[in-house]
């Protein structure tokens, strides 16, 4: 069995993962599950932010597509290339987090929601400075 054909069954069995029809680089790792999760959620709150948040919502935006297309893209980069853009994926990570934060303290957005974002880009951070330092 392929390396390729082993990892979607792992995926069928797991449950949790869309099997995808085309095989990128980017789907054989967990760090771009856990980036697209945090876009779809955080998207979800960009949504409900109200008027006169203007600047952080569209901050909050860039920072969530940031880091799930730097994580897409550095998968299928290699050596000092792969590492900078993982270096990028968790520095945009981390700026998603902080302005979900912020906008906490502000009192506009909901903690539950909140919370399920930050602990998925969390756990990307933690994902991503291994992957920085390995390079493969």
């Amino acid at each position: 069995m392929r390396h390729q054909d082993k990892l979607i069954s792992i995926n069928q069995q797991q449950g949790d993962r869309p099997t995808p029809k085309w095989m990128f680089d980017h789907h054989r790792l967990d760090a771009y599950w856990v980036a697209k999760e945090a876009l779809l959620l955080g998207m979800a709150i960009v949504g409900k932010l109200p008027r006169g948040y203007g600047k952080l919502k569209d901050q909050l935006t860039r920072a969530l597509q940031g880091q799930f297309t730097q994580t897409t893209e550095a998968a299928s980069r290699t050596g000092d290339d792969r590492r900078a853009r993982f270096r990028s994926a968790r520095a945009e990570a981390g700026e998603a987090a902080g302005i979900l934060e912020a906008l906490l303290e502000l009192h506009v957005v909901d903690t539950h929601e909140v919370d399920a974002v930050t602990a998925r880009l969390w756990r990307l951070c933690a994902m991503l400075t291994k992957l920085a330092r390995l390079g493969r």
